[in-house]
């Protein structure tokens, strides 16, 4: 195989065939290309990415059926090639396999994953170029790498976003694409599969139980994965259960069929944001309440980017606070046995309160709960419980089957009040439960050990007389615990807390730099950026808190 090329597509967290530009411009380049080029599409299980804290069991079996669907559209030619391989193991062995007078051309998106991923790809880059191998990478969605300036993002996000969708590449369907090699070339003593047209069975190295601890196990209840999946949930979102999107996508009892759901797809990239958009310009109702619930749920497009590119301009907020002087605000270090008691009575659904438990069971079950039962969620636990947010933030990644780095870490400094430009939000999961589930429809539904307690104080039941506990069996403190915070002291507790830390020197200074950073310049998206607004406490309050207490992101 002496001259020849390979040209290896390398498919991350964007398993789709269509929008696709790494793959465009690999068959693109195969096409123009002198002499011999193998074409490669490759999926990397990598042991070291699945064994990090905010992977599980879940994500990974979501991903094989995105694969496996994936899989299914190719021809027999050009199969899927899975590894169970770390990259910079499988590239190295790539390397050391090819002949003398062949190269290697390595094609992806841009990943904003977590820091892992990160550092993953730095290595891979230094050992390509070292090795006079080229890895051409591009843009995903409208994340944009080496940002100089956030004054013109949201111009940039609506120009990617008006660019026609990239279609499946004509050559790979046809047969004119040049095939893969043999099954092994390259992959030395990794284990591989090729998948390809009809269903594909999984080899034993696939197996849940060969990544995660003994007893972790996918979660039963959770959407299933596959872009057919994904198109028939956009679809039926846009057709019928969005129509008041608007006004019932707070409430966990109506937003479970009335937001999108599409979520997980766009976190494993089975479309892009762009594909989304266009089908919904495809399905515009003139009706005021449609009008009104798309227009809205484009929002969340557009917001979807913006939380990412925090992550990428800044990847160390996985683990550092986004204002230096609320970096220490909690206890991030060791865990006292206090803490570690609330952090697990928190992450079970056993915290006494039901808002809050009935959101965490909902969750656990199903892999999803909707954004403001999400913020609920992560306020609870960071002023009431008084937890750091490094101590939270993996644990509800492993249970969000929707988890994407980007806006994982972005919403839980929000929520935690550690941006120093975001209002605080400390929700009361009392009022929570009367505004959103007045009759205890909800909360019953998740938490059996309250189906009879009335429903004057199903959202309180710590409060329930005596003679009606042992009357309906709700035994506060034995049949469902009692309380672990006082429901009368902690927000206020935590409200001193928080004013004493943003009086500190240099606060307003040093938000003035977040802002600068990370700040949302544009939340109406009409394509001109907002003038930057002084550096005072009060005016540097990000726009974009508003619109997240709405529900700002995707449900």
């Amino acid at each position: 195989m002496s001259g020849s090329t390979v040209h290896l597509v390398w498919f991350k967290r964007d398993i789709r065939l269509s929008d696709h530009k790494p793959l465009t411009e690999a068959l693109a380049r195969l096409k123009n290309s002198q002499g011999r080029v193998q074409l490669r599409l490759v999926y990397l299980i990598e042991p070291t990415l699945l064994a990090q804290p905010d992977s599980a069991p879940q994500h990974f079996m979501f991903a094989l059926e995105c694969l496996q669907d994936l899989a299914e559209q190719l021809p027999a030619h050009t199969p899927l090639e899975l590894v169970r391989a770390d990259a910079p193991e499988f590239f190295r062995s790539l390397l050391d396999h090819l002949e003398p007078d062949q190269t290697l051309h390595v094609f992806s998106h841009e990943e904003t994953g977590n820091w892992a991923s990160f550092e993953r790809d730095k290595v891979v880059a230094r050992l390509l170029k070292s090795n006079g191998a080229s890895w051409h990478q591009f843009q995903s969605n409208a994340v944009v790498r080496t940002l100089s300036n956030r004054d013109v993002w949201s111009q940039m996000w609506l120009q990617v976003m008006q660019k026609p969708v990239l279609p499946v590449p004509p050559a790979l369907m046809e047969g004119s694409a040049a095939p893969a090699g043999s099954s092994n070339t390259g992959f030395g003593s990794f284990p591989s599969v090729h998948w390809h047209q009809g269903k594909q069975p999984r080899p034993d190295w696939m197996n849940v139980e060969n990544f995660f601890p003994i007893g972790e196990s996918d979660k039963t209840n959770r959407q299933r994965g596959g872009r057919r999946e994904a198109l028939s949930t956009l679809q039926a979102f846009l057709d019928h259960r969005g129509k008041h999107y608007r006004y019932e996508m707070s409430s966990p009892l109506s937003a479970e069929s009335a937001c999108s759901r599409v979520s997980p797809y766009l976190t494993f990239g089975v479309f892009s944001i762009r594909e989304v958009l266009q089908i919904l310009d495809q399905n515009r109702k003139d009706e005021p309440q449609w009008k009104a619930s798309l227009k809205s749920f484009e929002s969340r497009l557009h917001w979807h980017c913006h939380f990412i590119q925090k992550l990428e301009t800044e990847p160390e907020l996985e683990f550092r606070s986004a204002h230096p002087a609320l970096n220490d605000l909690r206890n991030h270090g060791p865990l006292t046995d206090e803490e570690a008691a609330r952090l697990q009575a928190w992450i079970t659904g056993n915290t006494g309160f039901p808002m809050i438990d009935a959101c965490m069971r909902m969750l656990r079950s199903t892999g999803w709960v909707n954004f403001r039962m999400r913020a609920m969620l992560v306020a609870f636990a960071s002023y009431q419980l008084w937890l750091d947010w490094r101590h939270t933030a993996p644990l509800l990644a492993r249970e969000f089957l929707d988890y994407e780095p980007g806006i994982h870490y972005a919403q839980f400094q929000m929520q935690s009040g550690v941006t120093g430009i975001n209002t605080l939000r400390i929700y009361n999961p009392v009022k929570q439960a009367k505004d959103h589930d007045p009759e205890g429809t909800f909360i019953r539904r998740w938490i059996p050990e309250l189906k009879d307690c009335p429903v004057d104080w199903i959202g309180n039941p710590w409060d329930l007389p005596g003679l009606i506990q042992q009357e309906t069996g709700c035994m506060i403190g034995q049949t469902y615990p009692s309380p672990i915070v006082n429901p009368d002291t902690a927000i206020s507790l935590a409200r001193q807390k928080m004013t004493a830390w943003r009086k500190s020197p240099q606060f307003d200074q040093l938000a003035k730099a977040v802002y600068a950073k990370h700040g949302s310049r544009n939340p109406n998206r009409n394509g001109t950026p907002r003038k930057s607004r002084s550096a005072s406490r009060k005016k540097i309050d990000e726009r974009s808190t508003q619109q997240s207490q709405q529900g700002s992101l995707f449900d």
